[in-house]
């Protein structure tokens, strides 16, 4: 009995031993935090904590059909957004002039200062004039039509036809040559072709930049229709689906290669199939509880085929363009918190102004590419340029969370006031935290801050701030 009791005493005692030790020690610990910026809290890392202190606008349309529809005419008609009209670019044109053009810009328009290609100083002009002369040599002749292409993959744009990585240093976290990006189905219009290095490139119009996409990346279609009958949506149109996260897969499938893993991006659009053309079964699977879609793929020649595809119903997306309202437009913007930052869509994500074109196209509204673009959209910015801190901060604040603010080379989109200070969200590169001595930091994420966050040379955002654009109050 003495012995049992000895057990018992050395195994509560032990016991005891070990809470003391787990309570009073943090050794071996993990903490769960997540790291912000000084002044945000963990609750500010969350939409609905933003919605919450603007319920007074969250169900409020910010513009109609009609006001999406005018604004993406303005814009298009704009010489300052840059935006292309692709459905009108269908006439024939001198392809040997064209191909002279572009052979020449790629010099006379290539960096003054050394190039590192996949990390390796290179040449700038010797690189540059090896592209220039691949594009004379490969390049299409004669009068010719535009061709009618469809991304099938996420792709870049360059401005030059290459697939090697340009940057201005050794570590450089920016392909220098990257122009901006296609979703899957975004349609290209094609103009010229070039290959380099055994890989075929074409030359073309997206709907806000012009510039050169990989081959392999995009599939032709057999006329203008085949090819507007793909992608072409009304604002208020309920026959396709809209990527509303920031990115998902398609299921991996071994009978169907050409859809399996294939990603699919915010503002990504879908026609859906109408109920009696859907199969009863898509590449050995049944259709219950998933989204049926048309899918352009390629086939050996560079066609494009129409694929039927499977998103599951627990995908974010939605049926036709969601309404404009602030609490959507916060929303999706907290769905790309934490990703990386990608300059013009590298890495398959996000700059700043894509982030802001990304989301509001799940509106149906088109932003021009660029951060100076977006601002000339006709009838929207105030320019705040000239006025002190105090008064951009209250006119910051009288703002719908989800208005675009914008400085010099970046934009965010405004979440709401704290405090009486304004915090938004943005891809961001380098920034210091708004507290303590200058400290610039290479973040390249998705991330809220306040405004007081510091530039390299000191200053705040706030004191950059240069414009406020609100689409919804364009003049109808």
């Amino acid at each position: 009995m003495g012995k049992i009791k000895s057990k018992i005493g050395k195994t509560i005692c032990v016991s005891s031993l070990a809470i003391i030790l787990f309570e009073n020690s943090t050794f071996g610990t993990v903490q769960a935090n997540v790291s912000t910026e000084s002044t945000v809290t963990k609750e500010m890392c969350e939409s609905n904590y933003w919605n919450s202190l603007s319920q007074q606008v969250n169900g409020q349309v910010l513009m109609d059909v009609s006001q999406i529809n005018q604004f993406n005419d303005a814009a298009m008609r704009t010489d300052a957004c840059n935006m292309n009209d692709v459905t009108a670019m269908d006439a024939m044109f001198d392809a040997s002039e064209l191909k002279n053009s572009l052979s020449e810009s790629i010099v006379a328009e290539m960096p003054e200062k050394a190039i590192f290609v996949n990390g390796v100083a290179t040449d700038t002009l010797t690189y540059y004039s090896m592209i220039s002369a691949a594009v004379v040599s490969t390049g299409w002749d004669n009068q010719i039509a535009p061709k009618y292409a469809l991304a099938v993959s996420q792709t870049q744009i360059k401005s030059i036809p290459t697939i090697d990585y340009i940057g201005y240093s050794e570590t450089d976290s920016d392909d220098e040559v990257v122009l901006s990006s296609l979703k899957v189905n975004e349609p290209f219009l094609v103009k010229q072709c070039a290959i380099v290095n055994n890989c075929v490139f074409y030359w073309g119009y997206s709907n806000n930049v012009s510039g050169w996409v990989l081959g392999n990346d995009i599939a032709f279609c057999n006329g203008k229709a085949e090819w507007l009958d793909m992608w072409q949506t009304d604002v208020d149109g309920k026959d396709f689906i809209v990527v509303t996260t920031d990115y998902f897969t398609l299921s991996e499938s071994y009978y169907s290669p050409s859809t399996s893993g294939v990603k699919l991006t915010m503002g990504t659009t879908l026609k859906l199939v109408p109920e009696w053309e859907i199969p009863r079964n898509i590449a050995m699977r049944g259709t219950w509880n998933n989204y049926v879609v048309y899918l352009p793929t390629r086939d050996a020649y560079g066609q494009c085929v129409k694929q039927i595809a499977l998103i599951a119903q627990n995908k974010d997306v939605s049926i036709g363009y969601l309404p404009m309202t602030s609490e959507n437009i916060v929303s999706l913007a907290f769905k790309y918190l934490g990703d990386t930052y990608g300059w013009g869509g590298m890495l398959d994500s996000v700059d700043c102004s894509a982030l802001v074109r990304n989301v509001y196209k799940c509106f149906g509204l088109e932003m021009p590419r660029n951060t100076s673009w977006q601002k000339e959209v006709p009838g929207t910015c105030l320019n705040v340029a000239e006025y002190d801190n105090e008064t951009k901060t209250t006119l910051i604040s009288q703002c719908v969370p989800g208005t675009p603010l914008y400085l010099p080379g970046h934009t965010m989109i405004y979440l709401g006031t704290v405090n009486g200070v304004n915090y938004v969200i943005s891809a961001l590169g380098s920034t210091s935290d708004s507290n303590g001595y200058l400290d610039v930091r290479t973040e390249n994420t998705v991330a809220v801050t306040p405004i007081t966050v510091r530039r390299r040379n000191g200053t705040t955002w706030l004191e950059n701030i240069n414009g406020i654009v609100e689409p919804w109050k364009i003049s109808m």
